[in-house]
């Protein structure tokens, strides 16, 4: 491979996280309401609602996940502060289509919250500083070869978010 090559590979994988990174950003700076939906209680006051309470856990976290027959998933999931949150997917490989939906957000405990209205794919996140970790539907940490495609990082603030 020459290294004419090389620059015009590298220069093209760029453009797409480029890309990529423009629209997260993009995505992040729409504020779409969530469907009506009937609102879980919030949490009472224990030392599971005060570990979350500590980690900086509002924002919006963007990656791309494993898939069976694709290149891979990118997911953008914006939590608010209102338990509310936004999903946006879209197929690598496929097609441009982006698919959203949202719903609230439940804590499971300290670190673990529950998307609310997930009938199909993983419900469980595990929130960390600057991420979001995708669990099985064990709720359990996946392992493998393939655990760290499984991390969504955390966007920073668009002005819009900073106010």
């Amino acid at each position: 491979m020459t290294d004419d090559e090389k620059r015009t590979r590298w220069d093209a994988c760029y453009a797409q996280r480029a890309l990529f990174l423009s629209v997260a950003i993009l995505l992040a700076g729409c504020a779409t309401q969530p469907a009506a939906t009937t609102r879980t209680p919030a949490p009472k006051p224990g030392i599971a609602h005060t570990r979350h309470a500590t980690l900086d856990w509002v924002g919006t976290y963007a990656g791309v996940l494993p898939c069976a027959d694709c290149p891979g998933v990118r997911e953008i999931i914006t939590l608010r502060k209102d338990h509310t949150y936004e999903i946006t997917t879209q197929y690598v490989g496929r097609d441009d289509q982006l698919f959203r939906r949202g719903n609230v957000f439940s804590w499971v405990d300290g670190n673990t919250i529950r998307l609310e209205g997930v009938s199909a794919g993983p419900a469980l996140y595990r929130v960390g500083a600057n991420r979001l970790i995708q669990l099985g539907r064990d709720g359990k940490v996946i392992r493998g070869p393939l655990a760290a495609r499984f991390i969504l990082k955390k966007i920073a603030k668009t002005r819009r978010e900073r106010g």
